[in-house]
């Protein structure tokens, strides 16, 4: 007999894993939420004061991010590439980078919470260094001057990954 029990279970398991094959991608889409609900924007910068022990250490910033998901499911991100301004002139570009820290250990974005996410950020032209000098002399210099940021984040959800335009002012 050509088409035995066993020859039966054996064709079923191999059509149900194709199936599985072609439907995966159309099942990884449908658990994407809208990421355009998600909100970012920029909390607070600060200057870093510098390490009188390392003479060649450039001036940093600490640029905060907060994070608020809407949406009912927990998110994560990966990346977050952003341009940094201070009154209006750009003082360069930025990355806050969680590629290579497995899932469980990516800042967790809950449903209806906020989260702060803290990026290094390193000055490099001597013009940036003033701003720097002045928030180090004075730490409310920094609430005086008008920071811009515009960037786009990686925005994960169990196999799925979408960016995220943002841009905000402090």
């Amino acid at each position: 007999m050509f088409l035995s029990r066993r020859r039966l279970v054996l064709i079923g398991v191999i059509a149900a894993i194709a199936i599985v094959i072609i439907m995966l991608p159309l099942i990884l889409t449908i658990t994407l939420p809208d990421v355009n609900k998600l909100s970012i924007s920029l909390s607070k910068v600060e200057a870093v004061p510098p390490d009188i022990t390392n003479a060649s250490q450039k001036p940093q910033l600490n640029v905060y991010f907060n994070v608020y998901n809407p949406i009912q499911q927990a998110l994560t991100t990966s990346r977050i590439d952003y341009q940094l301004f201070a009154d209006g002139k750009s003082l360069g570009n930025g990355s806050l980078s969680y590629e290579d820290i497995p899932l469980n250990g990516r800042p967790q974005l809950y449903y209806n919470s906020n989260s702060t996410l803290k990026s290094s950020f390193q000055l490099t032209s001597s013009a940036d260094s003033s701003i720097f000098k002045r928030m180090l002399s004075n730490p409310q210099a920094a609430k005086q001057i008008k920071w811009t940021v515009e960037g786009i984040a990686q925005i994960e959800s169990g196999f799925s990954t979408e960016p995220k335009k943002f841009s905000s002012q402090l």
